[in-house]
């Protein structure tokens, strides 16, 4: 049966349950994304949102052309809870593939294999396998599979183990570093966060397991069979993609891409000067300040790509750049990223046309433009709605750093929920200065613009 049609079928006699199928998602604007914090899944480092299974749902959400909505869980009970009641669509979480989740659960073809380890610091006295356990003492948070395989382990080896109840307002993560400080003695996390955890806390060992290993994958609903073919479709594609193995690099083997500075000739701010000289009049732009976007996105490197899967000089998503011309090679390459990234800005810019002043109306194309127009547009509703002016930037940006904050994002008029504002602020501000570098009427104020090299005489 074609799986279009499944969403047709009802049982006769039953009114039929609110769908909400890949259809729907794209029709709403929106991929509601439920997962929990910790240090593989999803995590804020300085003010940037982070984790591996994040950032492969944000491409997973420009394959299909929507942004994401994040629903951040307290525990993994919370997470199906909230899949189940409809809260969101997909679980972007190494979810265990159990039997009884399977029952209620229907789980994408990419999985991974993981199991428990127990967390301790390295030393003389430190347990080496689980008949050592007896008469030691092991923290876990009360009512999950740890705490669950801590006491059918404490049978297996006669008794002896003494198991803590952590506060439900531990995350794993936090456990894991009280371990490390000596707080508690030892704790239980799966072995790929645990693996995460050791790249910066050295003196743990996780060395011994206590469990089976076990199938994790994302989840969603039973209901949703296009959504999960989807996920399946794209999933094949991504693990061949440059993007995936950026993102195993950074997260799995605890590196990052060299970050690549093209060579600049004298004289020049950038290699490709004639580029955006050509393409600066579509959209009425100094050259100057395309080419200050680009140096912030990529620094000039036209083989960039980032941990979200913006790729290329001008760091465009595949979906969006796919709408302006490019494909898998013109990406990568110089003039057809500018010219589609120049056609992207002008449709920003008729978003915008109610902002007069053109310097205003520029800054918030750049938020527009590293963000998504999505959570400006949510800002500035704000703004509106608390009797300021919505067409001023530092206005705006004040209420896009409120839309980390729930009496904010939750509001009525904010379409697109929760946000962390801090990296697209200080984008904004980065660009600006890197445009008055090359202007020579400021020095550049982060240290990052400090890479970007001075405007000489012949370039104003």
């Amino acid at each position: 049966m074609c799986l279009w049609a499944l969403l047709a079928c009802s049982r006769a006699g039953e009114e039929p349950a609110a769908v909400r199928d890949l259809p729907q998602i794209v029709e709403s604007g929106e991929l509601r994304v439920i997962t929990m914090e910790n240090s593989l899944s999803y995590f804020v480092s300085g003010d940037e949102d982070m984790g591996y299974e994040y950032d492969l749902v944000r491409n997973y959400a420009d394959h299909i052309g929507v942004p994401v909505k994040l629903i951040v869980a307290r525990s993994i009970n919370e997470m199906k809870q909230l899949l189940l009641d409809g809260a969101g669509d997909v679980i972007a979480y190494r979810y265990a593939c159990s039997r009884k989740n399977r029952e209620e659960l229907a789980f994408v073809n990419r999985t991974m294999q993981s199991y428990p380890v127990l967390v301790q610091q390295r030393s003389k006295t430190m347990v080496h396998d689980v008949t050592g356990l007896a008469g030691k003492t092991v923290w876990s948070k009360k009512n999950n599979k740890y705490w669950e395989r801590l006491h059918n382990l404490n049978e297996e080896i006669g008794g002896g183990i003494v198991i803590k109840a952590a506060p439900d307002s531990l995350s794993i993560d936090q456990l894991v570093m009280m371990v490390s400080k000596g707080e508690i003695p030892m704790t239980v996390a799966d072995v790929d966060l645990a693996k995460m955890s050791r790249m910066t806390l050295r003196n743990l060992d996780i060395s011994v397991q206590i469990g089976l290993p076990q199938a994790m994958a994302w989840a969603v609903r039973k209901d949703a069979p296009l959504l999960l073919q989807s996920l399946n479709e794209w999933g094949d594609e991504v693990e061949q993609s440059r993007f995936y193995k950026q993102l195993y690099a950074k997260y799995a083997k605890s590196r990052y891409y060299k970050d690549i500075r093209a060579q600049i000739p004298k004289g020049a701010i950038s290699p490709y000067d004639d580029l955006f000289k050509q393409y600066a009049p579509q959209i009425e732009w100094d050259w100057r300040m395309l080419a200050s976007l680009a140096f912030n996105e990529s620094h000039f490197d036209t083989n960039a790509v980032s941990s979200a899967g913006a790729l290329g000089m001008m760091q465009m998503m595949p979906g969006t750049g796919a709408k302006y011309g490019l494909d898998s090679a013109t990406i990568f390459q110089a003039e057809p990223a500018i010219a589609a990234a120049v056609k992207y800005i002008g449709w920003l810019d008729k978003i915008y046309l109610a902002v007069d002043d053109r310097e205003e109306r520029i800054k918030f194309i750049l938020a527009s433009y590293n963000a998504g127009p999505a959570h400006v547009l949510d800002a500035r509703a704000l703004a509106a709605k608390y009797g300021e002016n919505p067409n001023q930037w530092s206005i705006a940006e004040k209420y896009l750093m409120l839309k980390s904050e729930p009496e904010y994002y939750n509001d009525t008029v904010c379409t697109f929920g929760y946000f962390r504002g801090n990296h697209t602020v200080r984008y904004v501000n980065d660009v600006f200065d890197t445009y008055n570098k090359y202007l020579g009427n400021v020095a550049a104020k982060s240290e990052k613009n400090d890479d970007s090299p001075p405007a000489t005489n012949d370039q104003q």
